[in-house]
């Protein structure tokens, strides 16, 4: 297996373990925040969905142009999406698209500032797992339930 196949096989795993958290979650969950008046864990999930097409339209602007947003980009306050199979559904399409762009130009492109298109995933596959952390300080500071460990680190070890 080659590091880029490596890497994409690690991107569908970073969504599996995404899609299971999305899943977990119900809509009380959703309005959790961060302590400190951080985000809540809806806003972590827009921020990441926002983020990986932030950057993947630097490697292939048209690809993520038509993809839907998990929050109004034009409203002065940022509020995020509470339906949980809305979130599923745009996290999937996103990732997907995310995906298909790196295949299709592994080398990145001028505006992408990775080093190339696995670089580009690598990042997003870090910063996911930086805010599925804030995602469960949110739930454990707030008197929720954590998703079974087995369901986060599982599909990492198969």
């Amino acid at each position: 297996m080659s590091n880029d196949e490596a890497v994409r096989k690690a991107w569908q795993t970073n969504l599996d373990v995404n899609l299971e958290l999305v899943r977990h979650l119900t809509p009380e969950m959703l309005s959790a925040q961060t302590p400190g008046g951080g985000f809540s864990v809806a806003q972590h999930l827009a921020h990441i969905v926002a983020s990986v097409k932030y950057w993947g339209m630097a490697l292939e602007k048209g690809a993520f142009a038509g993809l839907a947003d998990l929050y109004d980009p034009d409203a002065e306050e940022f509020v995020a999406e509470n339906d949980r199979e809305k979130i599923e559904t745009v996290l999937k399409e996103t990732y997907e698209c995310a995906r298909a762009a790196a295949e299709r130009h592994p080398r990145g492109s001028a505006e992408l500032p990775h080093a190339d298109a696995s670089a580009f995933l690598l990042h997003m596959m870090v910063h996911d797992a930086h805010h599925r952390g804030q995602v469960l300080l949110a739930l454990k500071v707030s008197g929720h339930p954590l998703p079974a460990e087995q369901a986060l680190w599982a599909p990492w070890r198969e």
